[in-house]
């Protein structure tokens, strides 16, 4: 079995201070109009991200993608502070545990007292393929100005039995629709870079 990397993958990063303290954290700093454009994919391992909107029209669009097994336990912590007026922010992270993992997902938006006129989203989506795994989610919203739109939200569950049977019903065996659903579930936010890793995992695990 070959081990599987941690990549991470910089979109875009106009206007954006990278900082790299140790391997499972990363601080990232948006000037003004700045965009930054992330995808992590982990593997059985910790992440911690800040993202700093320091200035004006500062934005930032963060995808991460999880996959854990055996007895692992895996910390993803996630926080954007809208450190500016007219900043927008946007974080989907979506994962899947199997065997006995654990998986604890945090994630925070932070919006100051004068930072009016912001606009943050945050989406987590687990899947559980076995009864011993555990995912649990956090999402916190600390909103201190009037003038903002934000949004949060968080599913955690095993594959939808409904759409699995329909496939057998259909002449899939049920490690082929497994197989399937959970590619799609990942179709909206995994770069073509990582397809091949994630369909190697499940693969191996599914």
């Amino acid at each position: 079995m070959t081990p599987l990397a941690n990549p991470f993958l910089l979109l875009n990063k106009d206007g954006v201070e990278v900082q790299h303290p140790d391997d499972a954290s990363w601080i990232f700093n948006v000037s003004k109009n700045g965009c930054l454009d992330a995808c992590f994919l982990q593997f059985d391992a910790d992440l911690s991200v800040i993202v700093n909107l320091n200035n004006e029209n500062a934005k930032c669009d963060l995808k991460c993608i999880y996959l854990t097994n055996k007895n692992n336990k895996i910390n993803i912590n996630i926080q954007v502070l809208h450190k500016s007026k007219k900043t927008i922010s946007k974080q989907q992270i979506k994962g899947l545990a199997t065997d006995q993992a654990q998986v604890n997902f945090n994630g925070q938006i932070v919006i100051p007292k004068n930072s009016q006129n912001c606009d943050g989203m945050q989406s987590h989506r687990g899947i559980l393929l076995s009864d011993k795994a555990v995912i649990s989610a956090t999402p916190q919203l600390e909103i201190w100005a009037d003038d903002v739109k934000c949004a949060h939200g968080s599913a955690i569950g095993p594959l939808p039995h409904e759409q699995l049977f329909y496939l057998e019903t259909r002449g899939v065996d049920k490690a082929s629709a497994q197989k399937l659903l959970l590619s799609s579930f990942f179709n909206d936010i995994i770069p073509d870079d990582f397809e091949q890793s994630v369909q190697q995992w499940m693969d191996e695990n599914v």
